[in-house]
């Protein structure tokens, strides 16, 4: 399966490793094992971390933090934001400022906004 793929059952599965084994007709323990086999963590670490960047693209688009964390399934957007900062480091409201910013120096000085092909939320939040 392609990467797009994965991130589109992620989301189908609403960022939930036993939904996601569901999708995939696959044991919660198979699916743990495959993952560790080819990328060396679990399920849910993986899905977690598509959740956060599907949270950053909601956000460039404007949503505000209430209505992402809604959108993702977090019960309490203060739950969101902690989440957010540890997979990012940055807090939901930082990132949309950092990336605010960016967007202003570069149309001022004309650049591109990647640098070394990374997306922009990797800029963004520096990894």
């Amino acid at each position: 399966m392609t990467k797009q793929g994965w991130e589109q059952l992620a989301g189908a599965a609403r960022y939930d490793a036993k939904e996601l084994a569901k999708l995939c007709r696959l044991s919660i323990r198979q699916l743990e094992r495959d993952f560790r086999r080819t990328l060396t963590r679990t399920p849910q670490d993986w899905l977690n971390e598509q959740r956060i960047k599907a949270a950053q693209q909601l956000l460039l688009s404007g949503q505000p933090v209430k209505v992402v964390a809604y959108e993702l399934g977090f019960k309490q957007s203060s739950h969101f934001c902690r989440q957010f900062k540890l997979q990012s480091n940055l807090t939901p409201s930082q990132f949309v400022t950092k990336a605010q910013n960016l967007f202003l120096v570069a149309d001022r000085q004309h650049m591109s906004l990647v640098d070394n092909n990374r997306p922009l939320t990797n800029i963004i939040s520096g990894s």
